[in-house]
């Protein structure tokens, strides 16, 4: 049986009463800290104690120092005299234990404790907040322009709508702890300018928002990795989620080396953080490497087949044709068709907003190729999706010359509104027709005959 294990800790500087009772806690439970990190900490097994831990915070330290500094000893030897045993750091964050019933506290003075907090927190922990703030954003600005190029795409995808949700709540946390950050800061202040202490920063309320935000992030990349291997699968689907991760252990294996070889700080720093770039753009590259290879895509449960296809006396491409069922083909458009080499395909995507289900009817590339048929399915679930979808569909793309959508009578599909496609004023077999519950697009190769429109309705029930 392994005598350490691993927890994840959620803490903030200016809540350490928490940190603090979290710690006595598992110490309780035999659980004693080790080592700690920004997210995972080391526990060691043993026997239950009933300790005391008290949190303090030190300018001088960093994770890049290759030793403790003589003035972190001399802050050390004064509260072994204390009574309290070093245990661990992080950063600027001290952490000590003591076996004593009633400990003689070390750090008398708030007025210095509060502007020890201040400085670790304006040292690294708020830069680095920001920074990950700006980082986020910057993703959210990215995911907004992929919601203006297609918001039929984007509402209908649950990864993507996913990961912005997951994106939009870390920085409305991170603005939110900043925001109770400084807001203890002005407390604590006037209550030490009154003879008071620092403010103990651990009302119910930031527990419990602490509570559903871990509890959302954690939900949510189980449920997207749920996705990934159950629903996607492939290999490849992990490459872009194990970034993260890889990149980080990198960066603390590099840290963790140097100290070992007694590398100054600013040394370490500088090579820890060289070395997380170089391998940020090694990942990426090793990345598109697989995708033009290999492909990200990942298991599919269509049945096909796959043809060698012939594209030139030098040049052949390997062809997947898929049997999905469809419910209106070609073949119920223009009768029986003599080939062999059509493909039948299905795609579905459905979320809160949008559901989305893509039918085609297609072959490979050849001169006499025998008619491709697309349409699609559109169920929004909000009155502003139907307007999104609708306004997206009816905008005529800028590289698309001399093309209209021209309005036709409703009678023809039944429809609340409906529009054809003109190219040069010429009526081509482009349609989007939109009902009270959905939107239905065609693409054919030629305007549908009347006969052929009572086809399409009978299959789609129109």
């Amino acid at each position: 049986m392994k005598d350490k294990t691993k927890r994840i800790m959620n803490f903030r500087f200016d809540r350490y009463e928490d940190l603090e009772n979290k710690l006595e806690k598992q110490a309780a439970k035999g659980l004693f800290l080790e080592e700690c990190g920004s997210l995972l900490w080391t526990f060691k097994k043993g026997n239950p104690k009933k300790l005391k831990y008290t949190v303090t915070y030190f300018s001088e330290g960093s994770v890049f120092n290759p030793d403790i500094t003589d003035n972190q000893q001399t802050y050390f030897d004064y509260a072994k005299a204390a009574g309290w045993n070093f245990v661990t750091q992080f950063n600027q964050m001290q952490i000590f234990c003591s076996e004593a019933d009633n400990p003689i506290p070390f750090e008398t003075d708030e007025k210095e404790k509060f502007n020890n907090i201040k400085r670790c927190m304006k040292k690294s922990f708020i830069p680095s907040m920001i920074v990950m703030i700006l980082v986020f954003v910057l993703n959210l600005i990215v995911q907004f322009n992929s919601f203006q190029l297609n918001p039929i795409d984007y509402l209908s995808d649950p990864i993507r709508l996913l990961s912005s949700s997951m994106i939009a709540a870390a920085v409305i946390y991170q603005v939110y702890s900043l925001m109770t950050y400084f807001l203890w800061l002005k407390r604590s202040e006037k209550s030490i300018a009154l003879g008071g202490e620092c403010v103990k920063n651990s009302r119910i309320m930031y527990r419990i928002v602490d509570i559903i935000f871990m509890v959302f992030v954690f939900g949510s990349l189980g449920y997207l990795l749920f996705y990934l291997v159950f629903e996607i699968g492939g290999f490849g689907l992990f490459l872009p989620l194990a970034q993260m991760p890889i990149l980080m252990i990198i960066f603390w294996t590099s840290i963790k080396y140097l100290k070992k070889k007694k590398a100054s700080a600013t040394k370490n720093k500088v090579i820890s953080f060289s070395v997380l770039g170089i391998a940020s753009f090694a990942y990426l590259a090793l990345l598109m490497v697989f995708m033009m290879h290999f492909g990200l895509g990942g298991k599919d449960n269509s049945n096909y087949r796959t043809v060698n296809w012939q594209l030139s006396e030098t040049e052949s491409h390997e062809y997947r044709l898929y049997s999905d069922e469809i419910p209106l083909t070609s073949e119920d458009l223009y009768g029986r068709i003599d080939y062999n080499y059509y493909s039948y395909e299905k795609e579905t995507d459905k979320t809160l907003f949008l559901s989305k289900s893509v039918y085609r009817q297609d072959s490979p590339p050849a001169k006499d190729a025998p008619p491709r048929i697309e349409y699609e399915t559109l169920e929004p679930q909000f009155e502003f999706v139907y307007l999104l979808a609708k306004e997206h569909l009816l905008e005529i793309p800028e590289w698309r010359d001399n093309t209209t959508f021209e309005p036709i009578d409703n009678k023809i599909f039944d429809t609340v509104e409906a529009y054809q496609r003109y190219y040069e004023n010429t009526p081509t077999g482009e349609y989007i027709l939109f009902f009270g519950d959905r939107i239905i697009t065609l693409n054919m190769e030629e305007p549908l005959t009347t006969k052929q429109i009572s086809i399409v309705k009978e299959k789609l029930q129109i």
